[in-house]
């Protein structure tokens, strides 16, 4: 109200002659008027232009501790009474605390715990029957392992305790073994899209093959994307390539064909003419190729082992080669038949298995029957993984999803934290919150020991944590700085900024000085009337 009654004042006296008091005044006024719009301009500019940073929950993220050893049941279940069942797991306990003695604490990534139960076992990843059975006298002590959760321990009656427990004591020692190692398998993902491509080198002067694909599919290869139904999508499809060209590396010469090294094998892809196209551009893909060599290259082998003709690509897929028979002649037109096919399907899911993490040392290797005890698994020949190694990679991919996703949010509050321009949507926290949830409910299920519930939510938190580490709108003012802003703003301000500062000191001297003489003039009258 002071501002506004002396801005009118200095609006109706502009017509009166200017003074030195009324100059100052209008300084004042003029000085002022900026000041206050500063003042209230300033915080208006800061709420305007600031970034919107939603609060992560930074000091829940620090709790987790992904160096911590996860724990996961084993429960096995016995054909015995509950005092004998409770008498072999602490055996079996004290076994396993043994073998883990020489580790440091931190050293395991995985701390199993043992547990048997008498009676029949429930079909869940987990679970697991172990039954007893008499050797044969010339066989010794031994474990056979079957496809599905169950092995029998071969001993006799009266050592069946001790078998029992030396049995799951070094199961799980192979297990943190192997979960201690390292993996080079691909990275869990919901799906994979897989691509079978029969490449034909040269059909003009070579021979016209084409290949009976779905019933090969059929037979090979759905009936394991069927059995990994429960953890991932194994997405099949087939394609043939006419006229593919050579490979980039010519093979060598022989006396009865061709050969490749060892050497050529990493550069025998040849990607960029080779037509691998994926069409599911979001999942990872994975390629299998049949390559068929031209006639003149037949047969062409693998050097290093005798008949070779077949390798991995890490990370990429896997070729076959399919030599055709002796006397094809040019130009003749051959179809490769389900029967001529599973040679090479065999090699395909062989080499699936690696790319995806499939173990085949699950739940034991096989030892010969000279060892004590001697260890023999039965392959599931008609899935192409058995029970035992399905549930050993659900522990290794729950593991690194777990894993994954701890790192992830805690590397996202670090970043949040140290780039104070960086935008932090409500969507960001929602999916760090869902995230958590989803952390805690992997440790709520594997405390009732339901695996698939664990892997489905480390799954989701991993996911989640990715996606808002990921989020776009994270970086949209990474690039617009302090500096930026100050670098854009002074062309305008510093100008006006630089008069009203002068100004401004001007005032407050002048009033310093008048303060003192206006005392005095005050303290004038008084003396002379003392004097009076």
């Amino acid at each position: 109200m002071a501002l506004g009654a002396r801005l009118r004042a200095l609006l109706s006296r502009r017509s009166e002659p200017r003074t030195v008091i009324s100059m100052h005044r209008e300084r004042q006024v003029a000085v002022l008027s900026i000041l206050v719009v500063l003042l209230v301009g300033l915080p208006l500019w800061w709420t305007t232009t600031r970034v919107y940073r939603a609060d992560l929950p930074a000091a829940e993220v620090r709790r987790l501790a992904p160096a911590r050893p996860l724990r996961l049941p084993l429960v096995f279940h016995v054909d015995a009474g509950a005092l004998e069942a409770r008498q072999i797991e602490q055996s079996a306990r004290a076994l396993v605390d043994a073998q883990r003695a020489p580790l440091a604490p931190g050293e395991w990534r995985v701390h199993y715990q043992v547990a048997v139960r008498p009676g029949p076992a429930p079909d869940a990843p987990g679970h697991y029957t172990l039954r007893l059975g008499a050797p044969a006298a010339s066989a010794g002590r031994g474990i056979e392992v079957d496809p599905g959760r169950s092995a029998t321990v071969l001993a006799p009656r009266a050592a069946a305790p001790d078998a029992l427990s030396e049995a799951i004591a070094e199961i799980v020692a192979a297990e943190e073994r192997a979960a201690h190692g390292a993996h080079s398998a691909l990275k869990y993902a919901p799906e994979y899209a897989i691509t079978l491509t029969l490449l034909n080198e040269d059909p003009v002067d070579g021979a016209a093959v084409d290949w009976d694909i779905e019933q090969a599919l059929d037979a090979y290869l759905r009936p394991l994307a069927r059995k990994m139904q429960p953890l991932t999508r194994l997405s099949l499809s087939s394609q043939v390539l006419h006229h593919a060209g050579p490979p980039p590396v010519a093979p060598l010469k022989t006396a009865n064909g061709t050969r490749l090294t060892r050497e050529m094998l990493p550069h025998f892809v040849n990607s960029p003419s080779w037509n691998f196209a994926s069409v599911d551009p979001t999942s990872p893909m994975l390629n299998f190729v049949l390559f068929v060599p031209a006639l003149a290259a037949q047969p062409m082998r693998i050097a290093g082992k005798p008949r070779a003709e077949a390798f991995l690509v890490s990370q990429w897929g896997g070729v076959s080669i399919a030599n055709l028979p002796a006397g094809t002649l040019p130009g003749a037109k051959v179809v490769l038949s389900r029967e001529d096919l599973q040679r090479h399907m065999g090699y395909f899911v062989a080499q699936l298995r690696t790319l995806i993490g499939i173990r085949s040392d699950v739940p034991l290797p096989q030892r010969a029957a000279g060892a004590r005890p001697w260890v023999r698994v039965r392959q599931a020949t008609d899935t192409g993984v058995s029970d035992w190694e399905l549930d050993a990679l659900l522990r290794q991919w729950l593991v690194h999803n777990r894993q994954t996703a701890i790192t992830t949010l805690q590397s996202l509050v670090r970043l949040v934290e140290s780039l104070p321009n960086m935008v932090v949507m409500d969507e960001i926290k929602t999916q760090v919150d869902q995230s958590l949830r989803a952390l805690h409910a992997v440790d709520a299920a594997l405390g009732r020991a339901d695996y698939l519930g664990a892997f489905s939510s480390a799954a989701a938190a991993s996911t989640l944590a990715e996606a808002a580490f990921f989020d776009p709108t994270m970086v949209s003012m990474l690039y617009f700085p302090d500096q930026h802003k100050l670098a854009i703003y002074m062309p305008y301000f510093l100008p006006v900024a630089l008069p009203v500062l002068a100004a401004v000191k001007k005032i407050i001297a002048q009033w310093r000085r008048r303060k003192p003489a206006a005392a005095a003039a005050a303290a004038a009258p008084q003396e002379s009337k003392k004097t009076n």
